[in-house]
C-alpha cells in the first residue's frame, strides 16, 4: 500500500514553477501537425525522416531536429518538413536555426503558428515591433491563438502603441473564447501592462481582478502573481497590504525563495521594481506562461519550444530555464535535464528548485547514490529549507530506506515549531517512514497529528485505517475511517481496494468482492488489487476464478514476497496458505470482535 500512495506524495511538492491554474483550453487550437510521408522518388529521405519520427517519440528532441532538418535538406520545398523542423528545433533550444527555416515557410505558407512567433519574437528581439505586428496578423484578425494575441499585446507596447496594448487585453479578458482561464491571464497580463506604464493604480485593479477569478476558480492565486501584485501595493505606498499578501500567500506553501525574499525586502523598506518592464520582457512572461500549461499535458513539445522562446527573448527569466529542465526531466531526457537544472546560476532565487530537481533527475536516470548525495549536500547548503529536508526524505522513501528518511523528516519537522494546517504533509510522510521502519507508535502519532491538521483527508484515513485493520486494532473506527475515504474519493483505485481488503480482513467476503471488482476496473493491472480481489473470490466460492485473477497478479510482476505467496496458493490452495500463516501468528481473517481465525471460506467449486 506505501508503494501506491508514495507516487501520490510526490504530487505534493511540485519543482516547475508555472503560472496561473488554468484550463488547457484557452492555450492553442490542435498543434498536432499533419502526417507527411516523405515525398516520393526524391532519393535518401526515407531514412532520416523515419529516423527523426521514431526521434520525437521518444522525445529526444535534439536528434529528431537534426534529422528532421537532414531530411529538409533534400526536399527543401516541403512544408510539413519545415513545420516539424521548426518545432523541433525551437524545442531543442536551436532558435537561430529555426530562424531561416520559419522564414523559408513564411514565404511558402504564410501563418504557421510556431514559425509566426518565432518571426515575431525574432523582429522584436531586432528593436521591428512594426514588422512583429505584420507576423502576428499573418494569424487572423484576433492574431492566432491565445498566446499570440497575448504577445501582439507587448508588441505594440514595445511600440509605443500603449493604447492599443491595453485594448487588445482588455478585449481578451472580456473575450468568451478562454472563459474564466481566460479572462485571469488577460488581467494579469494588463496588470503587468499598466505596471510596466507606470499606472499601478490601474494595475493593482487588474491584478486584484486576476486574483479574485483565480481564488474563485483554483482556490488561490499562484506565487507570481502574488509576487507582482505585492510589489504594485508596495509601489502604491501599501506596503503593509504588501507584506501581508506575501506572508498570507508563504503560510500557504512550504516556503518560497521569491516570496521570501520580497519579504525581506520589504521589510527593510526596499521598494521593488516591476517584474516586466518592456516589451520584449512582457512577450516572454506570455510565452513562459503558456508554456507551463503545456507542459503537463500532450503538447509538452510545444511547451518545451514556448519556454526556449521566452528565454531566447529574456535570456534572464530564470523560471522559464527551470521549466524547460523539468519538461526535459518529465520525458525521461535525464542528461540533458540535469544539465539544465545545473546551468541555473547558484546566485538565483530558484537555485535550490533547481538542486532538487537535479538529484531527482539523477534518481530517475537509475544513478540514485548519486541523487541522494546530492540531496544531502543541499541540505547542509539551504539547513533552514523545509523542502530541501523533506526531498532528500522522498528519495529515501522511494528508495526504500525508510528509517533515514524518517530522520529527514525530522530534519524538516525541526524547522516548524507551530504546525499549521498546511504541515499535514509531513507528518503523513514521516508517519509512512515510521510504520514501514516498524516505528508503529511513532507512525501513529503521526498520522493522528495529521489528521488533527487536516480533518477527514483521505489519504490519511485510508493508511491509519488499513494498519489498525492490518494488525487488529481499533476495527469500526478503521472501517468508518476508509468509507469515508472512498466517500471523497470513489476513483481511486487504491483506496477502493483498501475498503475491499478490510471488509476481506474481517470477514465480510461478499463486500470484500464487490469493491475489490470495482477497484479492479480502475486499477486493472495493478497486482496487489488483482491479488486481493483473487482472495475474496476463493473465500466466496469462486475459485476457478480466483486462481485467474492470482494468475493475472503474477503476470503484472509483483514484489517477490507477494509473488511466492501467490504461487503458494496456486499449488497449494488459499485454505492452506491462511492455515499455516494462522499457525504462525500471522492470521489473515480478523473477527468484528477482534478475535482472528485462520480461514472461513464457503465450499463450492
Amino acid at each position: 500500500m506505501e508503494a501506491d500512495l508514495a507516487g501520490k506524495i510526490s504530487a505534493l511538492a511540485p519543482r516547475v514553477v508555472a503560472p496561473l491554474m488554468l484550463l488547457l483550453t484557452l492555450i492553442l487550437p490542435a498543434l498536432a501537425l499533419p502526417g507527411v510521408a516523405p515525398a516520393q522518388g526524391i532519393p535518401g529521405i526515407a531514412g532520416p525522416y523515419l529516423a527523426a519520427e521514431n526521434a520525437a517519440r521518444r522525445g529526444d528532441i535534439a536528434e529528431a531536429a537534426r534529422l528532421y532538418a537532414q531530411a529538409l535538406a533534400r526536399d527543401p520545398d516541403n512544408a510539413n518538413l519545415m513545420g516539424r523542423t521548426i518545432t523541433h528545433q525551437m524545442a531543442a533550444g536551436q532558435i537561430e536555426r529555426a530562424i531561416p527555416v520559419a522564414r523559408r515557410l513564411d514565404a511558402l505558407r504564410p501563418g504557421h503558428h510556431l514559425g509566426v512567433l518565432l518571426l515575431a519574437a525574432d523582429a522584436l528581439k531586432r528593436g521591428d515591433p512594426d514588422r512583429a505586428r505584420i507576423l502576428l496578423d499573418t494569424g487572423g484578425p484576433e492574431s492566432g491563438p491565445f498566446a499570440g494575441q497575448l504577445m501582439d499585446a507587448w508588441v505594440a507596447f514595445a511600440g509605443g502603441d500603449i493604447d492599443a496594448a491595453r485594448a487588445q487585453l482588455a478585449k481578451l479578458e472580456e473575450a468568451d473564447t478562454g472563459g474564466a482561464a481566460g479572462e485571469i491571464v488577460a488581467a494579469y497580463h494588463l496588470g503587468l501592462l499598466e505596471s510596466a506604464a507606470g499606472r499601478d493604480g490601474d494595475a493593482i485593479a487588474a491584478l486584484d481582478r486576476a486574483l479574485d477569478r483565480a481564488i474563485e476558480h483554483a482556490g488561490n492565486g499562484t506565487l507570481r502573481l502574488t509576487r507582482v501584485r505585492a510589489g504594485v501595493l508596495a509601489r502604491l505606498g501599501r506596503v503593509e497590504d504588501a507584506r501581508a499578501a506575501v506572508a498570507k500567500r508563504l503560510s500557504q506553501t512550504l516556503g518560497d525563495k521569491r516570496l521570501e525574499l520580497l519579504e525581506r525586502d520589504l521589510a527593510a523598506g526596499r521598494i521593488p521594481a516591476p517584474v516586466v518592464m518592456t516589451g520584449i520582457e512582457g512577450a516572454a512572461e506570455a510565452l513562459f506562461g503558456v508554456s507551463g500549461y503545456l507542459s503537463r499535458g500532450d503538447n509538452r513539445q510545444i511547451g518545451l519550444a514556448y519556454a526556449q522562446l521566452a528565454i531566447h527573448l529574456d535570456p534572464d527569466l530564470t523560471e522559464a530555464r527551470l521549466l524547460i529542465a523539468g519538461i526535459l526531466q518529465q520525458d525521461g531526457q535525464f542528461g540533458l535535464a540535469i544539465a539544465a537544472f545545473e546551468a541555473i546560476p547558484a546566485s538565483a532565487p530558484e537555485a535550490l528548485d533547481a538542486e532538487i530537481g537535479r538529484a531527482e533527475a539523477m534518481q530517475d536516470a537509475g544513478r540514485v547514490d548519486e541523487g541522494i548525495a546530492a540531496l544531502r549536500d543541499t541540505v547542509a547548503a539551504y539547513p533552514r529549507s523545509i523542502e530541501a529536508h523533506t526531498s532528500l526524505g522522498d528519495m529515501l522513501r522511494r528508495d526504500s530506506r525508510f528509517a533515514e528518511a524518517g530522520a529527514a523528516y525530522d530534519g524538516a519537522l525541526a524547522l516548524v515549531p507551530h504546525p499549521e494546517q498546511r504541515h499535514w504533509p509531513l507528518f503523513y510522510q514521516r508517519g509512512i517512514a515510521f510504520e514501514r521502519s516498524e516505528q508503529w507508535p511513532r507512525a501513529e502519532a503521526d498520522f493522528l497529528k495529521a489528521l488533527e491538521l487536516e480533518p477527514d483527508q483521505p489519504l490519511v484515513l485510508n493508511y491509519l485505517g488499513y494498519s489498525w485493520v492490518e494488525m487488529g486494532e481499533n476495527l469500526a473506527e478503521a472501517q468508518a475511517m476508509i468509507e469515508k475515504a472512498v466517500e471523497q474519493r470513489p476513483g481511486d483505485g487504491y483506496i477502493v481496494d483498501s475498503l475491499g481488503w478490510v471488509l476481506y480482513r474481517l470477514g465480510d467476503f461478499d463486500g470484500a468482492a464487490e469493491h475489490l471488482e470495482t477497484a479492479i476496473e480502475i486499477k486493472p493491472v495493478d497486482p496487489v488489487i488483482n491479488d486481493h480481489f483473487g482472495d475474496a473470490l476463493w473465500m466466496i466460492g469462486r475459485r476457478i476464478e480466483a486462481r485467474f485473477q492470482w494468475k493475472r497478479a503474477l503476470s503484472f510482476e509483483p514484489e517477490e514476497t507477494d509473488a511466492e505467496r501467490i504461487r503458494r496458493k496456486l499449488a497449494e490452495g488459499l485454505d492452506a496458505v491462511l492455515e499455516e500463516e494462522a499457525t504462525g501468528g500471522d492470521p489473515a481473517i480478523t473477527k468484528s470482535d477482534g478475535t482472528a481465525t485462520g480461514t472461513d471460506a464457503n465450499d463450492g467449486g
